[in-house]
Formats: C-alpha cells, structure tokens, sequence
C-alpha cells in the first residue's frame, strides 16, 4: 500500500494510472471522476497517496475540484473575480479563513472607534447568547450576529459587504467540512473566552487592543482548520489546542 512517505516518481506513476483509467472510461473534458475513497479502493492504494496523485494532476492542469462536488477532467474554468458564486466555487477553506484573518481584525479596530452605544449593547447581547449556548446550532447562529454586529458597528457599508461574501463562503464551503471538529464544546468555550476580550476591547473603545483580540480570535480558527486538513490529508495528528 502507497504510504505518506512514498516517492515522487511513485506518485507520478500513480498519477499516469489515473490517466488511463479516465481515458479507459472515456471521460472528456468535465466528465467527473469517482471519489478519492472510490479511486483509493479501486486501486487498492491510501487515500493520501490518491490525494497525493490528485494534487499534482490538478497542478499540472489535468483535472479540477469543486469543493462539494467532485473532481472533473480538464483544466477548470477560469473563475470570474466579478462574480461572487463563481469565486465561491473556485476558492478554498484555506483561502477563506486566511481572508477573515485579513480583514475581521480591522474591523473590529474600526468598531472599536465608531460604534455606538445602542450597537455595542447589539455585540454584547450576541456574546451572551453566544456564550450561552448548549448546542452547535444555537452557538453557531449566535456566533454569527456576534461578528456581524461587528461588521455593522464600523459603520461603513463597504465592510459590511465584504463580511457578508465572506460570511456566505464559510458557510457554503468551509462550515460542511470542519463544523464538528471546530465547534467542539472545549471549542467554544475557549472561542467564548476570545469573544469576551474582543467585545471589552471595543467596549473600551481601543481600537489596537480590539485588533490584536480579532487577529488572536481568527488565528486560533485558522490554527483549527490546519489541524484539521493535517488530519484529514496525513491521517496523523491531534484535534486539541
């Protein structure tokens, strides 16, 4: 069995494999290939060494993925910066929380300088009940208006915007993959705890301190989501903190 260690050469030999098995099933440009559990089966290989193969495959512009549905032969067609739900098929769990990292810290600076008394209560109530809750469905709605409410204390209609594709993106492409796994109940408690230093840095209108509180928060998601893709990709690792 194809190990994690394996060559290069091997994993190119792999890769011409799964070539032949697409002309052998006569799949033109588009046609969709079976899964990585299906092909790894079929083969009688890991799934990481399949992953492996695919990796390089879809480098090489042989074939493409489209997260939630499958993996096509032919090079992918090219995504339209313009258009939000073909960005949203084109980009990546990765890339997604790499932006929030970019831009929630900001925005929370900028809330911390500009919201009001009546949208600060609005980012409390949201902590609370987000705090609050007991199951992954309630955490997760509250979540969401906690750093929404964010969003709508910069008072600046542009950010609020930007939240919002970024918002829908971790829903549609991010939250079907790594919900169990990042909203475990330690999870959000130490989620909860972040949260708390994020609202009292706004609260206390600083906005440097409510940056670095954002930045903190974000980068323990994306330290998450690390592990996780660890994991699912090596099969080795450990989902703590």
């Amino acid at each position: 069995m194809e190990q994690p260690g394996a060559s290069e050469a091997s994993v190119d030999i792999l890769g011409r494999t799964i070539e032949r098995l697409m002309e052998r099933n006569k799949l033109g440009t588009g046609g969709k290939l079976p899964t990585e559990r299906e092909l790894a089966t079929s083969l009688g290989l890991s799934r990481h060494a399949v992953r492996r193969a695919l990796d390089v495959m879809e480098s090489q512009g042989k074939i493409w993925r489209h997260v939630g549905r499958g993996t096509f032969a032919g090079k992918g067609p090219a995504p339209d910066p313009g258009d939000i739900g073909s960005v949203l098929r084109h980009t990546s769990p990765r890339e997604i929380v790499e932006a929030r990292r970019m831009l929630e810290p900001q925005m929370a600076a900028v809330a911390a300088a500009h919201a009001t008394p009546v949208q600060i209560a609005a980012i409390e109530d949201a902590y609370r009940r987000c705090a609050a809750a007991r199951n992954m469905d309630t955490y997760e709605i509250w979540d969401e208006a906690f750093h929404r409410s964010i969003a709508a204390a910069t008072g600046n209609m542009m950010l609020g915007a930007l939240f919002e594709v970024l918002n829908k993106a971790r829903k549609d492409v991010v939250w079907g993959t790594l919900r169990r796994a990042m909203l475990k109940p330690e999870r959000r408690e130490h989620y909860s705890n972040e949260h708390e230093r994020v609202l009292e840095a706004i609260r206390n209108r600083d906005s440097s301190a409510a940056r670095a509180a954002m930045l903190g928060h974000i980068g323990t998601l994306v330290g998450v989501y690390s592990v996780v893709e660890d994991v699912r990709t090596t099969g080795h690792g450990a989902l703590a903190f």
